[in-house]
């Protein structure tokens, strides 16, 4: 192995572990909490769904950061901020619970990602002139605590049986008071400083209906497989992603996409190829998957897994996750910036992301920081 690629994996490998001082096991305190919030932020997201039909067309302001690390206003709509607050990202998968009836429709679609349901629920009970839509949670019960040991951030999830309940007018003149079980599975990152503070929803199961893994459609299978990506069974993940890796959603999924790179490269689930890797991955990053992002901006940094040495490409990718918000792209590229490697060397800017890395629990960051004097 030459320098450069044992450099490069050596990148890697600190990415896959940054997290080094996690305990990879709460104590009673912090699964007590860690059990209360994932339950807590279920019921909020049902208190706030109705909210979607009344302000669908509404847009918010909200602060990103652009390539100089400088807070800018920019408008989403009331949808966008709505899945930023309760989920992970657009391309989560969740069961497709709409349906006012007491069974599903066997025809409809049965998982579908956060975007299509949040349609799904404009169409059954957007119109409210003759009646209000409610949504609440009526239980939950943690029954599972688990820990993900290989994502590049690690994190505890939580498995939450919830039962819901819609009350109201759907399609304008119909009554419906519907009561449904699902598994919701709940996220919180293990890194200091937001260890226990910040909390996404990953995925929602449907848990009444049984189906045989060979009968599973495209997004099913792909939101299962996913499922078991993030509980690190990635040998069974592998099979159900690789089934339908020509369907066109599945492609344009940046989580199934990434899943795909992620095990490609490490060989987990699947024999390790560089070029299926990049394959994959450059599909997640045009769906902006900072993980995606950030692995082939370092890819291209160093010019090698499958890639040639491009600082262009590398530094377009990398300043896109940071901009985003990821910590270890905000590290990289203030690095970068310090030594004046590859960029234009400023101080300022290297301090700027170093104290965005900083305030979201990157170590070597903070450490970073402090030497420079910031």
């Amino acid at each position: 192995m030459n320098t450069i690629k044992y450099l490069v994996l050596l990148f890697w490998l600190a990415f896959a572990q940054m997290t080094t001082l996690s305990a990879q096991k709460l104590n009673l305190a912090e699964e007590r909490i860690f059990r209360a919030e994932a339950a807590r932020l279920v019921e909020e997201y049902y208190k706030a769904l109705p909210e979607i039909l009344g302000k669908s067309k509404d847009s918010v302001t909200i602060q990103e950061d652009n390539e100089e690390g400088d807070s800018v206003d920019k408008k989403v709509s009331y949808q966008q901020q709505f899945i930023n607050r309760f989920f992970r990202n657009n391309d989560i998968y969740i069961f497709n619970d709409l349906s006012p009836d007491s069974e599903p429709d066997p025809s409809a679609q049965r998982v579908m990602t956060i975007d299509e349901y949040l349609g799904q629920l404009k169409y059954y009970y957007g119109d409210q002139s003759k009646g209000k839509f409610e949504s609440r949670m009526n239980s939950a019960n943690v029954t599972q605590v688990g820990y993900n040991s290989q994502a590049p951030e690690k994190f505890f999830y939580a498995k939450v049986e919830v039962e819901r309940k819609f009350k109201g007018m759907y399609l304008g003149r119909y009554f419906t008071d519907n009561t449904k079980k699902l598994d919701f599975y709940v996220q919180t990152m293990d890194k200091p400083d937001t260890r226990l503070k910040e909390f996404k929803i990953i995925g929602i199961d449907f848990k009444s209906v049984q189906v045989i893994n060979e009968n599973l459609s495209a997004a099913e299978a792909t939101a299962k497989g996913l499922r078991l990506f993030d509980e690190e069974d990635f040998e069974k993940a592998f099979k159900y992603l690789i089934k339908h890796k020509d369907d066109k959603k599945l492609r344009k999924n940046s989580n199934a996409t990434w899943a795909l790179g992620y095990m490609y490269f490490w060989g987990r689930g699947t024999e390790r190829s560089d070029k299926e890797m990049v394959e994959w991955l450059e599909l997640s990053a045009k769906q902006d998957n900072l993980y995606a992002l950030h692995y082939l901006g370092e890819n291209y940094y160093f010019g090698e897994y499958g890639v040639e040495e491009d600082e262009d490409k590398a530094f377009k990718y990398i300043k896109e996750a940071a901009r985003k918000g990821f910590a270890e792209s905000q590290f990289f590229l203030a690095e970068r910036y310090q030594k004046g490697e590859g960029i234009k060397q400023s101080d300022r800017l290297a301090k700027k992301w170093y104290g965005k890395a900083s305030k979201q629990g990157h170590l070597k960051a903070r450490y970073a920081l402090k030497a420079i004097g910031g």
